[in-house]
């Protein structure tokens, strides 16, 4: 169904906009009549596609965090769910989301609940989203379980954020450093080869190596893109199926250094979507089920949904993940004290903010140690270039002068 954007007049004289979705912009001016609102100006507005680099695709994270926070307010507040639901759609920036809100709000409008309404939209609201919400729905804490979907949202985006800012220098620094040498090597060393040729003296050794390189780099330009091209392919096919998923997993936790941080990074996502999902009232089983879709790495999924069938038959939870040894001896203890205190949630979250932090301070010192090493490794190559051209200019005009 179409999706408009209009600007209007409400009763009391106040301009208001908002979306609404409706089968023609004659039903969509009738809709807005019964409403009580005289219509100004309105606009269908064209869907988006999905945006894939989100956690929750179609809809930034930062976004999703703070319409739901905002979402809990208002319903703490008071306001009933569809008031709740009008005013998230007019206030928001983000078109796709107001788009979304508007026929979820139509959707509770005909009798369904928030949770079923926002299952309709599964590339907007993930498994968890909607989990949290029925929950939140059924004990009658909504406004509660969304506080909590809203701060957890926020210390995943927030992390991401953080992780983000502390290599995007080194990545600059290897775009810009990648690029200089590519014009050196494919425009000016050739230029600057012809000119010694021309001069038919016997060059240096390091001037010979640093043509030579240029000229295969050069004349097999198109090869080495077909050839890293097709690897890519190659790579990107195997990760699509079960047995390469598996293989490049296991292959990105052995890594040193970035394998450690990797795995701080899936414990710390799986504890804190856990904690968050069992304080909102969700099944241990229905939570580790859910948990295990968004580690994003198949031996941990693996690993939980073997733990997940050790807990139906009837073993505690701390037991499973010790012997499955992919969790270190710290989660694993702090777990088995959260269940024999009945504390579980709370040691999830602790869990959670401890790795949060230990991946933060292991990315600066990594980004850190990154700096100075790209430095110098650029200052040689360019050190090693510079020097083989200046060698035998050198010996040109030392001859000349003589």
């Amino acid at each position: 169904m179409p999706v408009y954007k209009y600007k209007a007049i409400n009763e009391k004289g106040k301009s208001i906009q908002g979306v609404l979705d409706a089968e023609s912009p004659k039903s969509a001016t009738e809709k807005l009549k019964r409403q009580g609102v005289f219509l100004s100006s309105l606009k269908e507005v064209k869907k988006e596609k999905p945006r894939s680099f989100s956690l929750f695709r179609g809809i930034s994270t930062s976004e999703l965090a703070l319409t739901t926070r905002q979402f809990s307010t208002l319903i703490s507040a008071g306001l009933p769910l569809e008031a709740s639901l009008v005013a998230l759609s007019e206030q928001t920036e983000d078109v796709r989301l107001s788009q979304v809100l508007t026929q979820v709000r139509d959707s509770v409008s005909e009798g369904s609940s928030l949770a079923n309404a926002l299952k309709e939209h599964p590339n907007e609201f993930s498994d968890l989203y909607v989990n949290i919400v029925r929950a939140g729905e059924a004990s009658g804490t909504l406004d509660i379980v969304l506080l909590r979907l809203a701060d957890f949202l926020e210390k995943q985006q927030a992390l991401r954020s953080r992780v983000r800012g502390a290599l995007a220098y080194p990545i600059f620094m290897f775009v810009i450093g990648s690029g200089v040498l590519f014009f050196m090597m494919s425009y000016v060393i050739p230029r600057i080869a012809k000119i010694f040729e021309e001069s038919r003296k016997a060059l240096p050794v390091i001037t010979e190596v640093l043509i030579g390189l240029s000229n295969f780099f050069s004349e097999n330009l198109f090869a080495l893109f077909v050839i890293f091209a097709a690897l890519g392919f190659v790579v990107y096919k195997l990760t699509k199926t079960e047995r390469g998923k598996v293989f490049f997993d296991r292959l990105t936790l052995r890594f040193p250094i970035f394998g450690r941080i990797a795995r701080m990074v899936i414990i710390a996502r799986f504890t804190r979507t856990l904690g968050t999902l069992l304080g909102s009232g969700i099944p241990l089983l229905n939570a580790i089920e859910i948990g295990e879709a968004v580690v994003g790495n198949k031996v941990y999924t693996e690993t939980l949904r073997s733990v997940r069938e050790n807990i139906k038959e009837g073993t505690s939870i701390a037991g499973p993940l010790r012997e499955s040894g992919v969790f270190p001896p710290l989660v694993t203890r702090m777990i088995d004290v959260g269940e024999q205190t009945g504390e579980l949630e709370e040691m999830l979250i602790k869990i959670a903010d401890t790795y949060d932090l230990q991946v933060e301070t292991s990315v600066s010192t990594l980004t850190s140690l990154l700096e100075p090493i790209m430095i110098v490794v650029m200052g040689v190559l360019v050190g090693f270039i510079v020097f083989a051209i200046l060698l035998p200019i050198f010996d040109l005009t030392s001859t000349i002068g003589k």
